[in-house]
């Protein structure tokens, strides 16, 4: 059975088919998108579920994330995951206003976005809004919603140097945790740092790009 959500002023549904979650836009009319979903569940009961467009818009995929991130991450955390939709959402309006789905992030506009902070930020602000937005569009691939993470192939700028630093036991499980895949905000988490902000003391260890992680040495 599915349901209807509504994203400030727009109506979506949502309903699963072939063990699939699947979003669909249904309009600011109540009515229309009750019209939509009952529609949509008779055409899965007589079996034309391959006929349905998966794809999920980015405004609905947003809410299902910061809901998410609400169980998991420390409030200081979210907010931060907030203002980074907000700011990259902005950026998206002005700069590609076409894009409304998901599925329409490419490395080319994950790109284009890190030119456009390096135009006003420093290197580790840079980095670090692409962090987020990397763990951001990893939810994507939870859902599946998206193979692949196009974030993943945009390269950080180098991390600005820092005086050495005392190796420590967690220095160390950082780097493991990193070499394993781990993303910035389940590590800030797993460090149990109160604001992922905080990862910038282990920044000389996170990857460029999805690549150079096969360079680090134990």
């Amino acid at each position: 059975m599915g349901q209807i959500r509504k994203i400030n002023d727009v109506y979506y549904i949502e309903f699963y088919a072939r063990g699939l979650l699947y979003s669909q836009i249904a309009g600011p009319d109540l009515n229309k998108a009750e019209k939509l979903l009952a529609d949509v569940e008779e055409k899965i009961a007589r079996g034309e579920a391959l006929t349905i467009v998966r794809h999920i818009d980015l405004a609905d995929f947003y809410e299902r994330f910061l809901e998410e991130s609400q169980k998991q991450y420390s409030v200081k955390t979210v907010d931060r995951f907030a203002s980074t939709i907000k700011h990259f959402s902005a950026f998206l309006d002005d700069h590609y206003p076409q894009i409304k789905q998901l599925a329409q992030l490419t490395p080319v506009i994950i790109e284009s976005y890190k030119v456009y902070l390096m135009k006003t930020q420093k290197p580790k602000v840079v980095n670090i809004t692409i962090l987020l937005l990397r763990d951001i569009l990893e939810f994507g691939i939870k859902l599946g919603f998206l193979n692949d993470n196009p974030s993943l192939h945009v390269r950080l700028l180098p991390w600005p140097k820092v005086p050495a630093r005392k190796i420590t036991s967690r220095y160390e499980i950082a780097k493991d945790l990193l070499l394993k895949g781990v993303g910035a905000a389940k590590l800030s988490q797993l460090l149990k740092l109160t604001d992922i902000l905080k990862i910038i003391y282990f920044a000389n260890l996170i990857p460029l790009s999805r690549e150079d992680v096969y360079n680090y040495t134990s």
